[in-house]
């Protein structure tokens, strides 16, 4: 087992990684180590790393197996469980505070991203704990969203989704809006705000409302990381008990490329 190094990057979510190469196999072990360092920081920064394709694949796979993902538009040729993020040609960076990939009955575990080309300044990636953010809610409301379920669905409108994609993502799939994580244990909520068609027992519009209202109040610089891209950076955080988002602040005449790889993961679930 190699001797890594972890070092918290924010009092509450993020910590560094060092001592590892991703690109070469990781024993069980160190897979143990990791685990549990994803669920306790909530998001991991690799900085430094050199990875082909199938290095990267095997990166991923040190968390969990890999997941493909449903815009199949955006898939790396010849590497279709990467998906690249290429805001060079004009395709709208993922400004608003989601988890990914919601609509489907598992969701991932963990959504990890390698840059490949990054911005001189702008252009950073945010995550905030909502782990921290249900701690902070008041036992009232926590009750109350502890009892909510939310209808989730592919956004089908995005520009350039396949047909074949609607076919298969399209079909509606209910989730907690509050979930246990299966190895930390604790609760946060959990909800993709463009991907909830309504909450069960609103409308959509009220759904959207209070959905909004509630980012407003639970998304704090006080449990939020926010990472600085580096190229050779590998960021990986946790789906179970994140939102994240992309920042568009940056000079758009330079590159912003990023490798995306999706961790398996489970039903969510409230216990």
């Amino acid at each position: 087992m190699p001797e890594l190094t972890i070092r918290k990057l924010h009092p509450v979510i993020g910590a560094e990684v060092t001592g590892l190469d991703l690109g070469k196999p990781v024993d069980d072990a160190t897979r143990d180590v990791l685990s549990q360092a994803l669920s306790e920081h909530l998001a991991l920064v690799f900085p430094g790393q050199d990875l082909t394709p199938e290095g990267y694949l095997n990166a991923g796979k040190a968390f969990g197996p890999i997941m493909r993902q449903h815009y199949s538009q955006n898939h790396m040729p010849g590497h279709e469980l990467i998906g690249l993020v290429l805001h060079t040609e004009g395709r709208k960076v993922a400004e608003a505070w989601h988890t990914d990939h919601t609509n489907h009955e598992k969701p991932p575990l963990a959504t990890m991203l390698y840059g490949v080309s990054v911005p001189s300044a702008g252009g950073g990636t945010s995550i905030c704990s909502m782990r921290a953010a249900y701690d902070a809610l008041n036992p009232e409301e926590q009750e109350r969203l502890c009892g909510m379920r939310s209808v989730n669905q592919l956004d089908i409108d995005r520009v350039g989704t396949r047909a074949e994609d609607e076919e298969k993502y399209a079909k509606p799939v209910v989730h907690p809006m509050v979930r246990t994580h299966p190895v930390h244990g604790s609760r946060a909520v959990f909800f993709h705000i463009t991907k909830v068609q309504y909450i069960e027992g609103m409308s959509p519009d009220l759904s959207r409302a209070y959905m909004e209202d509630l980012l407003g109040r639970m998304v704090r610089p006080e449990i939020t990381y926010h990472h600085q891209w580096k190229k050779g950076d590998v960021l990986i955080f946790d789906d179970r008990a994140t939102l994240h988002r992309a920042h568009g602040d940056y000079d758009r005449t330079e590159s912003r490329v990023l490798w995306r790889i999706l961790v398996e993961g489970d039903r969510p679930r409230l216990v």
